[in-house]
């Protein structure tokens, strides 16, 4: 089965990453998890957690949490118990031997032991058909753990991507809150010269000043999310007690990669829903299905009588003679005894093939309303990028002129300048939502993304308000 990560460009991290023109390259890595219950031996890992990873890539944090995750560990025990049931299955019943003595004991020519008959005799079943049935059922149920051992891999690989994505985003967000106090502080300057000149009133320094510290409050905010969202990504396979030891650790990646996938293209949409059929989920049902089967299967063969051969070695006391005994037992009356039983296990297997039918559906509707919502994020930021942003910028830096020659107000001035900083934070938000969606779809269809669009480079054109400081 393939996971999906998304593997993130090895890239320096600039000091103002979100706010500069650059392109960013985005790749992706397929990972390989055996579904086999042979693979479920857990080899030491390359990592200890007394030497920590310096650097985290999501190839690296999801390749982390497949091996480290202690519910993935679970599932090693459960196929042990399964491969138990499997071993005791295959015991036969174990034949009887038994000694009968017969015509001793009593009165007259019986008395004693001088008339007895002493027959020593082995009695043994014919189960072979019962236990390899009993075999099988026990095998075919002990495939669901490799099943469920899936499901709850893409479930970990989907949620440690977006712990990835939650790091990079507050990342983005304490870089652009950085900025935004710098350009406080320029502001700030800026307010106290006109004040000093007597171009402005001491309201506006005070309202500056303010502004200042509300941004500084920001900054110290967002330090703390950064450093819990590093903590929460790197729980995924590190143990407790390593409170100190996320903080010097790199995350390698930028918000700003994005996959630019042909959703338009009816062919490529189709085969995201050819792979909901290929899901463990929806294969878990249908292995569910062939339990109910076999489990028909086995209530049927217990209802057919099982023969009981007995042979053994008699004595004759009477005539010191010995003869050859030979049995067999053959059990009858109503061959309907697990009918019951029966229908049940047909009407448990019809309720498990419309409940596949119905997760399948639910997971069409749910793929459909994901791309549709990726199309949208992949709209707003090629609008805010190109038309919106781009606008702000001009409009800031204009505002800037207008207040220095005294035609702009200090409150008209610093709205600007909030808008612009709304836009980029808006910006954030739209590729943060771009990437959930995009795992969510490669969760839902159990690949990668990479495997229909090969070219996933994504441009960011947003002016910085530092460039436009500069100007």
């Amino acid at each position: 089965m393939k996971l999906f990560t998304q593997s993130f460009t090895n890239k320096k991290p600039t000091a103002n990453r979100f706010l500069s023109r650059h392109y960013v390259k985005f790749s992706a890595v397929v990972l390989m998890i055996t579904s086999t219950l042979s693979a479920y031996t857990y080899s030491g890992y390359a990592y200890s957690e007394d030497s920590p990873l310096k650097s985290v890539d999501l190839s690296t944090a999801i390749s982390q949490t497949m091996h480290m995750h202690p519910e993935l560990k679970v599932f090693a025990n459960q196929a042990d118990i399964y491969k138990g049931y499997a071993q005791q299955a295959g015991i036969q019943v174990r034949p009887e031997i038994g000694l009968t003595i017969e015509d001793a004991m009593g009165t007259g020519d019986h008395s004693g032991f001088k008339s007895a008959q002493s027959t020593l005799s082995i009695s043994w079943i014919l189960d072979n058909s019962l236990v390899k049935n009993r075999v099988a059922n026990a095998k075919i149920q002990g495939s669901t753990v490799a099943f469920a051992r899936e499901i709850k891999a893409l479930d970990l690989a989907a949620q440690t991507a977006k712990y990835f994505i939650q790091v990079l985003v507050n990342e983005e967000r304490l870089k652009l809150s950085k900025m935004s106090l710098k350009q406080a502080v320029k502001s700030f300057e800026a307010v106290t010269k006109r004040v000093n000149t007597g171009k402005s009133s001491l309201v506006d320094k005070l309202k500056s000043q303010a502004e200042v510290a509300k941004r500084e409050l920001v900054v110290e905010d967002l330090t703390h999310e950064v450093d819990a969202s590093k903590y929460q990504l790197l729980a995924q396979w590190q143990g407790q007690g390593q409170s100190e030891q996320h903080k010097e650790t790199n995350i390698i990646g930028s918000l700003l990669s994005l996959p630019h996938l042909p959703l338009t293209n009816s062919t490529d949409v189709d085969s995201l829903f050819t792979h909901l059929k290929q899901l463990p989920s929806v294969s878990l049902f249908a292995t569910k299905q062939r339990i109910a089967q076999s489990e028909i299967e086995l209530a049927r063969i217990e209802t057919k009588p099982l023969w009981k051969f007995t042979t053994g070695l008699r004595r004759y006391e009477t005539t010191d003679d010995f003869g050859l005994v030979a049995g067999i037992s053959i059990p009858f009356g109503d061959s309907n005894q697990n009918q019951g039983k029966i229908n049940a296990l047909h009407a448990s297997k019809t309720e498990l093939e419309t409940a596949s039918q119905a997760l399948v559906h639910q997971l069409n509707t749910q793929l459909f309303v994901l791309i549709e919502q990726m199309k949208h994020s992949q709209h707003v930021i090629h609008a805010m990028t190109e038309n919106l942003i781009p606008v702000l910028e001009q409009a800031f830096v204009e505002a800037e002129k207008a207040y220095k020659i005294g035609r702009y107000s200090y409150t008209e001035w610093t709205n600007t300048q909030k808008e612009l900083l709304d836009a980029q934070s808006d910006l954030i938000a739209a590729y943060q939502n771009a990437h959930l969606n995009n795992i969510e779809i490669e969760r839902l269809t159990g690949t990668s993304l990479i495997a229909i669009n090969k070219n996933a480079n994504a441009p960011f054109n947003a002016q910085s308000i530092e460039k436009n400081n500069e100007k």
